[in-house]
Parts: C-alpha cells; structure tokens; sequence
C-alpha cells in the first residue's frame, strides 16, 4: 500500500533557523510553505516549510503557539507514507479499522494530497499518507539521499509493537536484536516501506508507547558522503559505519551538530 516514505516532519520553534540548518547541512532547497490555519498537526496554526535534498525532503512546522514546544530546533513532529490512490487507500486502510483526523484530504502548498490518521489508532503517533502531484517537483539538491529508509520509534513491548505492524499493514518481520543503546530492537517492512522498533533497556523509563526516535536517510556509499557532510559542518559518532541485523550499513550523525535530533545516513545491502 505504501510506496515510500515522502518526508520526516519536525516541529521547530524557529522556522528560519531550522531552513538555513536544513540549507547549510544538507544543501536543501525550501521548495515552499507558509501560514498554515488550525488543524490536527498544528491546533494552534503557525507556518511551515518544505526542504528538499537529493530525493528525500522534511517538512518544518512553527506553531503560533509555543508554550510546552521542545527548545531543539528539530523535534521529529510525524512521518508522511505515499500512496498512489488516496480515496482508495483511505477506503482500504478505514476497512481495517483506522480512522482519520478528517473527512477529506486536504491539498498542501506543493500539490501534494494528504490525510492524517487519527493518532488514537495509530499507537499515538501521528502519521499521514500523501498523493503526489502528476508533475513532481524538478530538481536534485544538495547532499545525494537516495530516500528514507525508514523512521524509528522507541516502543514499550517489542513484539507487540512488531505484531501491530504485521497485523495492521501486512508488514514482515525482517529481524532484529541487541541494540547498541541496551535495548532490542525490530526491522519490519510494510508495502515498500520500512520501520525500526527499538525497545530501551528499561521501558519503564518510556512515558508513551511509541515515540518517534529517528529517521535513516539512504545513500549510495557513506565513506564517501561523509567527506561532503563534514565540509557542511555535520560530524558523525564514528570513523566508519557498523552494519545492523538486516545488513545495513548505518553511521549516525553526532546529535550535537544535527540540532538535537537524531539521524543517520544508510547503505542498503546489495
């Protein structure tokens, strides 16, 4: 059902820096935004930008209200899955027992059709699925990110945060193990889409069942982006990449030059 991830959100308490991060670290192009009215991702509106680079993009969102907001530039807000048909997804995905925040989709600045699921049924995340406009937006920028791999979640039960996926969307459980953080964690992959479920070593410590915890963004061969992402001022937790469960090549980037947020660059298996 899903055909890729379009883009990570990130909710931001100053739009302007988070655009000239996105545009220095990552060479992205703003592609468009602007004020946005009261609605299920923003209750109290505010405004919004959509950055580009290579083929991923992440949407920014300032909210007029700022009270309780994160003072890092990047809090990851929601993940926007792609679908070919949305009426028709929206039909199949209501069958299964998801609902919605609203009625209809509604059409953003860039052509794009969405719908966000009503969190309750989404284990409190937020999530939307997203049309594409015929004529997709010309242009290469920046870093060379092939797309997003997958979004992660730190979760409470492990397997039952797998079966949620597997019963929900038909997803496979890849596999998974140790994680480097004490924890366990799960790859499962739904439609062409992917997500990684990262159990804490002490769930406990968890206020949620889900949170979202970070985004992988696919590249054709780290040794030689990380040349690139160092002359824009990105610097990484390791010299070299490790390789996880599934055999992806994964090396994240030190959180401290990535405005607080984690993400990492990834090269898929042959």
């Amino acid at each position: 059902m899903f055909e890729k991830i379009q883009h990570m959100g990130y909710l931001t308490p100053d739009l302007d820096r988070a655009v000239a991060w996105f545009e220095e670290s990552f060479g992205a192009v703003n592609a468009g935004g602007g004020p946005l009215g009261k609605g299920y991702a923003m209750p109290s509106g505010g405004r919004n930008a959509y950055m580009r680079f290579g083929n991923a993009e992440a949407e920014l969102l300032e909210p007029e209200d700022k009270s309780g907001l994160s003072t890092e530039i990047l809090t990851m807000h929601h993940v926007g899955y792609v679908v070919a048909d949305i009426h028709k997804a929206i039909d199949d995905l209501t069958a299964r027992g998801f609902k919605f925040a609203s009625d209809k989709p509604n059409v953003n600045v860039l052509g794009q059709t969405l719908l966000y699921f009503d969190s309750t049924t989404t284990n409190g995340v937020k999530m939307h699925i997203t049309q594409l406009p015929g004529e997709p937006l010309e242009g290469n920028n920046g870093l060379e990110i092939e797309r997003i791999v997958h979004a992660g979640y730190r979760v409470k039960d492990l397997e039952e945060a797998i079966k949620w996926y597997v019963d929900n969307f038909d997803g496979q459980h890849l596999g998974g193990g140790p994680s480097r953080s004490g924890g366990r964690n799960a790859f499962v992959n739904f439609g062409q889409v992917q997500v990684e479920l990262i159990e804490p070593g002490d769930p406990s410590t968890m206020g949620a069942d889900h949170a979202m915890d970070h985004v992988g963004y696919v590249v054709g061969d780290i040794p030689s982006c990380i040349g690139e992402c160092e002359s824009h001022g990105l610097k990484f937790v390791s010299d070299t990449p490790n390789t996880n469960s599934v055999g992806q090549q994964v090396l994240y980037f030190e959180t401290d030059t990535s405005m607080g947020s984690r993400m990492h660059l990834t090269r898929l298996p042959d």
